[in-house]
C-alpha cells in the first residue's frame, strides 16, 4: 500500500483532481461544499495499476489554512504538485512545495491542470517553468502531465506516471508502528476512532499502543483501511483504528505508537537545522538579508499532524536550535519538522528532531562547546552514507561527545568511526561503543595505571574510573566498560589475573615520595603513622599505595603500620599457639607490648586476614 497527496495553490484544482483519480469527493465538511474550497484535510483512495491500494490526502491551498495543509504533508510517499495552466506557478505553490520537500515526499509528480482552458503553447511554457522550479526545490526534475478535470484527458497518463514513480521507491524499512492522529470521532455505537497514516510497522486487532505525549495505554479493537474491515493493517496506508481504554482525550497531533517506543516527548527539544529547499541558507531572511530566526522568537512548530507555539533559540556557530513548546508534543527521533512564522504564511526553517528534555544553562553551555566536533564527525559519517535515516549520525555524534560515549547497534564499523574522529571499541554483542577520543585517552591511562598497581584493576575500580571520566546515559555502562577492557586486552596493555586485570609491563617502582614515607613508617615502629595526627593528611594516598605494594598494613582508626612491624606483632601474639587455642586482649597486649589504642585495631586486622576469630572477649586461633 502507498500514501500520496496533493499540494499547490488555492483554486488550482487539487480536490477536483482527486475526484478524477478516485471517483471520491475528498471535501467532507458542509462548509467546504458550500464554499467550494477545501479548508481541512480530505482523504480518498484508488487502486493502482499493480492492484495496490493508494491512499490520497487532499490539503487546503489557501494560506489561511496552511496549518491544516502542513498536518497532511508529514507521511506522503509521493506528492502531486498541482499547477494550473492559466495561473502558472504561484507563491503558494512554492510554499507548499517547500513544506512537502521538508517533511516527506521522496518523489514528486507535476499535474498541470486546466490544460483545456489555455492554448497548447501556454501549457508547454507552464510545464517547463514548473519543472525547473520543482527541480530546484526537490533536487530532481519531476515528470509532468497536462490534464483536464473536466474532460478527463491526461488522467490515465497521470495514474501511469504515479505507478511508475512509486515502483522506483524503496519500501519503508520496518521498525515500530506509529500513527499521527489527524481525526478523532465517536461512532454511533460508542467508543473512539482515530484516523491517520500508518508507518513503521503493522497494527492488528489486540495490539497494545501508547498515546504520546500523554502516556495513556490503549488497545486496538478494530482496524479499517480504505473502508474495509481488516484484522491487520500494513504500512504505509491510511487507517482508522477503534480504540479501547481511552480515558484521556485524543486529538490531532497526538502520536499513537508501539508501547515503550523510543519516542521523544516533552516541551523542550534540540533540533538540527537543514538547508531550506533550493537554498544553502538555514533560515529565511528579511528584505535586508537578516535572519528571521532570532533568539527567543515566538513561532509555530509543525511536527507530524501537531502544531505548537514555540520559542526558538539558536546555538551560536552551529546548525542546532532549542525549541521550547507551549504544550507537550511527541515525535520519533530524527522526525522532520518545520517552523512557521507565528500567525503568518512563511516557513522560517526546517530540520530534524534530535532529542528532548529540559536543560539548564550549564547543560546548554556544555552542549554548545561540543557541537563543532559533533558537526565534524556527523559530516564524515553522512558523507560515507551512514546514519542518514532518523538523523542517526548526528544523534550518535551528539551522544558520543556529550556523554563521552555511546553504543551503536546499527552497523557502524570501527574503521568508519575512526575516520570520523571517534574512539571506538567493539562490544560483545556485536555493537560498537564509541568514545570521545580525549576522554578515551584519559580512561585508558587510568585503567592501565590502576592495573599497574600491585592490587591490580578490579571491576569495581573500573566502574569508578569510568564514572569519573564519562556521564551516565540511558544505556547501561556495563557494555561500554567491558568493551574498553576488551580493547586494552587486545592491545596487550593489560592482562587478566583471576578476577583482576594487571598491567602487561612490570609493576612500577616506588616513587621518591613513597620511598621517603616508607622510611618514616618503618622508623615509627609499632605506633605507625596516622594521617592528620602523626603525619600530614595528604600522606594518606601514599600510605594506601604502600599497602598496595605490600609494604604497609592498614588498621582501623586510620592507622598505618609498616609490614615488618605488623608481622612482628602478629608473630609475638601467636608464638607457641596452635589452631583452636584461645587468648584474651590482655594476653595480646602483654605479648606485643601494644597499648589498647593499637591492640584492638591490630586484632581486627588479624581477624580480617583470617588469622583469628573473635568469640566473646576472646580470640580463637584459626
Amino acid at each position: 500500500m502507498r500514501v500520496i497527496g496533493t499540494a499547490g495553490h488555492v483554486d488550482h484544482g487539487k480536490t477536483a483532481l482527486i475526484r478524477s483519480l478516485t471517483g471520491m469527493d475528498a471535501d467532507r465538511l458542509p462548509e467546504e461544499k458550500a464554499r467550494g474550497m477545501t479548508t481541512d484535510l480530505g482523504f480518498a483512495w484508488y487502486e493502482g495499476g499493480d492492484g495496490e491500494a493508494i491512499g490520497v490526502v487532499d490539503v487546503p491551498g489557501h494560506e489561511r489554512y496552511l496549518r491544516n495543509m502542513v498536518a497532511g504533508a508529514w507521511a506522503l510517499e509521493l506528492v502531486i504538485l498541482v499547477v494550473a495552466a492559466d495561473d502558472g506557478w504561484m507563491p503558494q505553490t512554492s510554499l507548499h512545495a517547500s513544506i512537502v520537500a521538508s517533511l516527506s515526499a521522496p518523489a514528486v509528480v507535476l499535474a498541470i491542470t486546466k490544460a483545456d482552458a489555455v492554448a497548447p503553447g501556454r501549457t508547454s511554457a507552464v510545464i517547463a517553468d514548473a519543472v525547473d522550479r520543482a527541480a530546484a526545490l526537490f533536487g530532481e526534475r519531476p515528470p509532468a502531465v497536462a490534464i483536464s478535470n473536466l474532460s478527463g484527458s491526461g488522467i490515465a497518463e497521470l495514474k501511469e506516471t504515479i505507478d511508475r514513480t512509486l515502483r522506483k521507491l524503496p519500501r519503508e524499512a520496518e521498525s515500530w508502528p506509529r500513527i499521527y492522529v489527524d481525526r478523532v470521532f465517536s461512532p454511533l455505537g460508542g467508543g473512539v476512532v482515530v484516523t491517520g497514516t500508518l508507518r513503521g510497522g503493522s497494527v492488528a486487532i489486540g495490539t497494545e499502543m501508547e498515546v504520546f505525549p500523554s502516556g495513556a495505554r490503549v488497545r486496538v479493537k478494530g482496524v479499517q483501511s480504505y473502508r474495509r474491515e481488516t484484522g491487520v493493517a500494513e504500512p504505509v496506508c491510511r487507517v482508522a483504528l477503534s480504540l479501547s481504554g481511552t480515558k484521556a482525550g485524543l486529538g490531532r497531533g497526538d502520536l499513537l505508537a508501539a508501547h515503550r517506543a523510543p519516542v521523544l516527548s516533552g516541551t523542550e527539544f534540540l533540533g538540527r537545522l537543514l538547508p531550506l529547499p533550493g537554498s544553502s541558507e538555514l533560515c529565511l531572511a528579511d528584505a535586508r538579508g537578516r535572519p528571521l530566526l532570532r533568539d527567543g522568537i515566538e513561532a509555530e512548530l509543525a511536527l507530524g499532524t501537531a502544531r505548537r507555539e514555540v520559542e526558538v533559540w539558536r546555538y551560536r556557530g552551529s546548525d542546532c536550535i532549542r525549541l521550547v513548546s507551549s504544550e507537550p508534543v511527541a515525535c520519533p527521533a530524527g522526525e522532520a519538522f518545520v517552523v512557521l512564522r507565528r500567525g503568518g504564511a512563511a516557513m522560517l526553517c526546517r530540520g530534524a528532531m534530535l532529542r528532548s528534555g529540559a536543560t539548564k544553562p550549564m547543560d546548554r553551555k556544555a552542549m554548545a562547546a561540543v557541537l563543532p566536533r559533533v558537526a565534524s564527525a556527523t559530516a564524515m559519517l553522512e558523507s560515507a552514507g551512514w546514519g542518514l535515516r532518523e538523523a542517526g549520525a548526528y544523534r550518535l555524534s551528539l551522544t558520543t561527545f556529550g556523554l563521552g560515549w555511546a553504543i551503536d547497534r546499527s552497523g557502524l564499523t570501527s574503521e568508519l568511526a575512526r575516520t570520523a574522529g571517534l574512539g571506538c571499541a567493539p562490544a560483545q554483542d556485536g555493537a560498537l561503543v564509541t568514545f570521545d577520543p580525549e576522554r578515551w585517552t584519559s580512561l585508558r591511562q587510568a585503567f592501565v595505571s590502576a592495573a599497574g598497581e600491585p592490587s591490580g584493576l578490579s571491576r569495581a575500580t573500573a566502574e569508578s574510573l569510568f564514572a569519573k571520566n564519562f556521564i551516565a546515559g540511558e544505556a547501561p555502562a556495563g557494555a561500554a566498560i567491558e568493551a574498553a577492557l576488551a580493547r586494552l586486552l587486545a592491545e596487550k596493555s593489560i592482562r587478566p589475573d583471576g578476577p583482576l586485570w594487571k598491567a602487561s609491563s612490570a609493576v612500577r617502582d616506588l616513587s621518591p615520595d613513597e620511598t621517603g614515607l616508607l622510611a618514616r613508617l618503618k622508623a615509627a615502629g609499632k605506633t605507625g603513622l596516622e594521617p592528620g595526627r602523626t603525619t600530614a593528611q595528604s600522606d594518606a594516598r601514599a600510605l594506601k599505595s604502600l599497602c598496595s605494594f605490600g609494604e604497609a598494613r592498614p588498621l582501623d582508626g586510620g592507622i598505618f603500620m609498616a609490614r615488618d612491624a605488623f608481622d612482628a606483632c602478629v608473630e609475638a601474639i601467636l608464638r607457641g599457639k596452635k589452631s583452636g587455642d584461645r587468648f584474651t586482649v590482655g594476653d595480646a597486649k602483654e605479648r606485643s607490648s601494644l597499648s589498647r589504642k593499637y591492640i584492638l585495631p591490630l586484632l581486627n586486622r588479624m581477624e580480617t586476614d583470617g588469622l583469628v576469630k573473635r568469640y566473646g572477649d576472646e580470640r580463637i586461633v584459626l
